[in-house]
């Protein structure tokens, strides 16, 4: 029995997964715009105004803006986190479209050098819709759409 008990050990590691599984959440709304190019440059405006890096992840062929990383080290484990701002368009009609935003978040788990991005051991954990929600509405609202209340 004790020669069994490390196999079984091993085989029950191999089925655990390290990592948590995070399913992707979108925050998505339909809104007009006057052209695909001009929710481009209002996407790559709100991306800079929030703090996301703007790089080469803006592919009009894709369809789909991915911003760098945007860092918030601390000087604790489990404190300082990065996020990472996706957008993207679908076409309904001449004129109106469909914009989806997802905000990644991860945590740094490193416990030795917790503000030296090097060193940092990034845990995924679940999606910021807070923060895609700012994302859309600042969209929306660059794009000229009139408010609407609730009653």
């Amino acid at each position: 029995m004790n020669r069994l008990l490390p196999f079984l050990g091993a085989a029950f590691l191999a089925g655990c997964s390290l990592t948590p599984k995070i399913d992707p959440e979108w925050v998505s709304d339909e809104f007009p715009a006057t052209s695909e190019r001009v929710l481009w440059q209002v996407t790559r405006m709100t991306l800079e105004k929030e703090g996301f890096p703007v790089g080469a992840g803006l592919d009009p062929s894709t369809v789909i803006a991915t911003s760098g990383w945007r860092l918030d080290l601390a000087p604790f484990r489990g404190q300082g986190f990065r996020e990472q701002a996706q957008v993207r368009f679908e076409r309904l009609e001449p004129g109106r479209y469909k914009v989806e935003v997802r905000v990644r978040h991860e945590i740094n788990q490193d416990i030795v050098r917790p503000l030296d991005p090097q060193y940092a051991e990034w845990e995924p954990a679940p999606d910021r819709t807070d923060r895609a929600h700012v994302l859309l509405q600042r969209i929306k609202s660059w794009m000229g759409t009139e408010l609407e209340f609730e009653p």
